[in-house]
């Protein structure tokens, strides 16, 4: 009914809005409308908020080109209390074809869905992407320095339902779940909406970002203003407790160990962009499985993912200029290096309209399984940041980290930054310096890493120059860090080609990146010429084929690190989701240091069977064999299925089973998952490992059968109170 009665008031409508969207392009600002009562997150927009609030359309496309009418329109709404934001949003679409999923929290990526960039300082540093599907599910990111991180977790509140026009998005955010800057009551903050059609391989925004400005968000937002924001202070007790009964068979028996562990974290709002969190015995258990990575002949450990929430708040404030990607120096703060603090403390947020910090300082258990842990088993780490925003996305920082365990010290510290010019060019870059101490011994193994580099991004290029040194002695604790002791100079071209007309083909993309290493110990050089064409299609497909011709320098020698590489991806029909590689590759056999070729292949199978029931099946496969001899030196296969029923928004059965053919080791885990909100959870969870193994009275030998070698149960509960 609500919608039949909009539909008589189109004519009237029609009017405000174009009067509207007039203003808003001269102004470049909306006026959020304050609620005098809130609107019912229920899905339908008959609230009388809606009725007054101001309206925007007009959405452009920039995947996979700039500048398109989206094929449905969408209209997206503003309002506001004293606590909360609030925004709305009718998206005009054929029900039938809506992609949707009643799915876990962060896991509706390839949905069709709504987001609301935030920009909530509006000083283009950084945003909020908080994302609702049609079914009212949420996804939250954060994303700075050219960086999304998926694993923040927000509290905040949403709605949605198919209507028989499309479907409708309503969401409250509190004001207290987000970091924003009050003068008097007065907020001032940057967004720009964002809607994906999934099928059509289509994204599209308002305002419409520019083409000579790429994908540069931050530096297009749209100004929102809201006035009468009460003043509040934020206050969080997160009590926790996690109980483990963990079984190991040792010598041909199983032995048993239980450990219960109590938790406690606090939250403070020391102003409406600052924030202090403390906790003292956290339970940094990851509920969420990794998934298997091949670790047999890396050259540097796998590093995986941080998702435990403590480390969220602000972690996007350690992003580095000239770090990820390829770069050796991964991360400069990994908070993943505090491993299992007793205590640790934290400082995020803003101090003025330009000073932005992070601070970080744990006390950190070591590995109590070592021979010597009885001696000292805590290392003290304290993480420092400091940024100063310049104009745009355009800022200045500091950093410095510290790790001491036994009188031995690693500190690092250095500077970064980054400088957009001429609106598609930004300049970044950075120096930092490593040194190790022993206590009364002085200061040894000194080290440095140096970065410059300048890109352009626009609609019909993205390309990237930039240098770089590192140390042969450079070593972060705190960090990740990939390699040492190299100087490199990177290349990379990619021009973008949009074929006329409404083919088939939607974009195509050649892209060309070449380097050349020297590799400091032996004086050699290795270098690297990748090439790949790449085409974007209707329904999320994606073709390409690559190839590129390189060395690798190991031990002071050469050896060849080439490969020919196909894959494609592709939403076949709106409940199957397809992704495969085939690779034929030369590559390095670290343990012997020789020349070696192979395979690596790689398959994922994603049905959603219904909206409440998903299944997920990978496959991977590694070979590597001596290039002189032929002789195998390992191919492994790792196979990984996941089963899960999400009852509602709240509530999900999961059950994940991997299998890795080179260790012969069958792990299967089995969760259940209720979280109400972020923080206010309740887990219980069993896993097992079995072996291809058998106890023969001395030793544990090679068997065809599997025994269960190891099992675990746990219990993890929370409650978050907000006061």
């Amino acid at each position: 009914m609500a919608y039949n009665r909009l539909r008589l008031k189109g004519h009237i409508f029609t009017t405000l809005v174009l009067v509207l969207f007039f203003n808003i392009q001269l102004t470049a600002q909306i006026n959020s409308t304050f609620a005098e009562e809130p609107p019912v997150l229920d899905g339908s927009l008959d609230d009388k908020v809606w009725q007054n609030a101001p309206q925007v359309t007009g959405y452009k496309t920039f995947v996979p080109d700039f500048g398109k009418e989206m094929p449905y329109k969408t209209i997206a709404y503003m309002a506001h209390d004293d606590e909360n934001l609030y925004f709305a949003f009718k998206c005009f679409d054929d029900p039938q074809q809506v992609k949707t999923s009643i799915a876990a929290r962060d896991k509706i990526g390839a949905d069709d869905w709504i987001c609301i960039n935030l920009d909530s300082f509006n000083s283009g540093q950084s945003l909020y992407g908080l994302y609702v599907n049609p079914n009212g599910i949420q996804m939250d990111t954060r994303f700075a320095a050219g960086n999304e991180d998926i694993g923040l977790d927000l509290i905040w509140y949403s709605a949605a339902k198919i209507v028989e026009d499309g479907y409708v998005v309503e969401a409250k955010i509190p004001f207290k779940s987000i970091r924003y800057k009050s003068v008097d009551g007065r907020v001032e903050m940057g967004v720009i909406f964002e809607r994906k059609i999934s099928r059509f391989s289509t994204q599209g925004t308002f305002p419409a970002l520019d083409p000579d400005k790429g994908f540069a968000f931050l530096t297009q937002m749209m100004p929102l203003q809201y006035d009468g924001v009460r003043k509040s202070r934020l206050v969080e007790i997160l009590p926790a407790m996690t109980y483990a009964v963990n079984q190991e068979q040792v010598a041909g028996e199983y032995k048993t160990e239980s450990n219960f562990e109590p938790s406690l974290t606090t939250k403070i709002g020391l102003t409406s962009d600052l924030v202090f969190d403390a906790t003292l015995n956290p339970d940094f258990s990851q509920v969420e499985s990794d998934a298997q990575q091949v670790e047999v002949n890396q050259r540097f450990p796998v590093n995986y993912p941080e998702r435990r929430p403590f480390f969220l708040e602000g972690n996007e404030n350690f992003n580095f200029a000239g770090t990820g990607g390829f770069q050796p120096v991964q991360m400069v703060v990994n908070s993943r290096s505090i491993v299992s603090p007793r205590a640790a403390t934290k400082l995020t947020g803003k101090i003025g309209d330009k000073n932005i910090i992070s601070a970080i300082y744990a006390l950190d258990r070591a590995d109590e399984r070592a021979q010597d842990f009885a001696l000292d088993n805590t290392a003290d780490v304290a993480v420092m940041r400091y940024m100063r925003s310049l104009n745009q996305d355009s800022y200045i920082g500091l950093i410095g980290t510290h790790r001491s365990r036994r009188g031995l010290s690693n500190d690092v510290y250095g500077f970064d930054g980054q400088y957009r010019f001429k609106e598609s060019y930004q300049l970044s870059g950075h120096y930092l310096r490593a040194q190790q101490r022993v206590n009364g011994s002085g200061v040894f193994g000194k080290a440095g890493s140096s970065y410059l580099g300048i890109s352009n991004n626009t609609r019909n290029f993205n390309g990237s120059l930039s240098v770089l040194d590192i140390g042969e002695g450079f070593q972060s604790d705190v960090g990740y860090i990939t390699r040492t002791g190299i100087s490199r100079v990177t290349l990379s071209l990619n021009p973008k080609i949009f074929p006329k007309g409404d083919g088939l083909i939607k974009r195509i993309d050649p892209t060309l990146y070449t380097s050349l290493t020297k590799d400091k110990a032996s004086g050699l050089n290795e270098h690297v010429i990748f090439v790949q064409l790449a085409a974007t299609l209707p329904r999320n497909t994606r073709l390409s084929v690559s190839a590129d011709r390189s060395s690798e320098i190991y031990l002071g020698q050469e050896f060849k690190d080439g490969s020919i590489t196909f894959s494609a991806s592709s939403q076949i029909t709106k409940r199957v989701f397809f992704r495969a590689n085939y690779d034929w590759d030369n590559g390095t056999y670290y343990p012997a240091a020789e020349q070696g070729y192979g395979k690596r292949v790689g398959a994922t199978l994603n049905i959603q069977a219904s909206d409440k029931f998903s299944m997920d099946f990978t496959h991977r496969f590694v070979s590597l064999y001596s290039e002189e001899t032929d002789a195998k030196y390992y191919d492994i296969h790792i196979t990984r299925g996941r089963l899960i029923y999400q009852m509602n928004k709240y509530l999900f059965f999961r059950g994940i089973a991997q299998y890795n053919s080179l260790s012969k080791v069958f792990s299967p885990n089995f969760l259940m998952s209720f979280t109400y909100i972020p923080g206010t959870v309740f887990h219980i969870g069993y896993g097992s490992v079995f072996e291809q193994t058998r106890w023969d009275g001395a030793r544990y030998v090679d068997h065809d059968k599997y025994l269960r070698t190891a099992s675990g149960l746990f219990l993890k509960a929370s409650y978050l109170w907000r006061l």
